[in-house]
């Protein structure tokens, strides 16, 4: 072992032994959880479907609420059709990849015409037959999510930023490779 390396490991055994470093390192882990499950693909799905069948999140019990008590009920055609056109794009190598703006203005015109299309051939199937407000209620939906997606890849950051707390977390704690790791089980 060279001096470098037993400075290393010394230094490694010192940060261990610290708990004010191992509870810095545990902020940091905790950090990037909440990204990560920020970011999950099945979560964005989630939300949106609940967001388009009317629904907002209950902070107080994690439970999705209707927003009007009386509204009507939401096509599950209409519901599918968009979480399955969705799921080919909100998935993990979206937010992980690295778009030039004009691919993201592309993307984001390919989905905006899919949505606008969607809307209006299949309104009467959907039960929304010139109720232009839920197009549009549905329309922003959609687009926003996938636009804030799309932003978070645009030259790469997202996944910079993940990959580099990646590389910190695992550098200062060997032991948490393994816990860190699994938080990416969805990619």
């Amino acid at each position: 072992m060279d001096e470098q390396q037993f400075a290393a490991k010394q230094q490694a055994e010192a940060l261990a032994n610290d708990p004010q470093a191992m509870y810095a390192d545990m902020m940091k882990e905790d950090k990037t959880v909440n990204i990560l499950a920020q970011i999950n693909p099945d979560n964005l799905l989630t939300d949106i479907e609940h967001r388009i069948r009317g629904e907002k999140k209950n902070h107080y019990t994690g439970q999705w609420d209707p927003i009007k008590e009386n509204g009507e009920v939401v096509s599950e055609e209409m519901v599918s059709n968009f979480i399955s056109f969705l799921g080919c794009i909100l998935n993990q190598n979206t937010s992980m990849s690295n778009f030039k703006e004009s691919e993201i203005n592309n993307l984001m015109e390919m989905i905006t015409d899919w949505v606008k299309n969607d809307l209006v051939v299949n309104a009467g199937k959907y039960g929304i037959e010139g109720n232009y407000t839920e197009y549009d209620r549905i329309g922003h939906i959609v687009c926003a999510t996938c636009f804030t997606v799309f932003k978070r890849a645009l030259n790469g950051r997202e996944s910079l930023r993940i990959f580099k707390m990646m590389r910190i977390s695992e550098s200062n704690t060997p032991d948490s490779k393994h816990k860190f790791r699994d938080n990416f089980k969805f990619w």
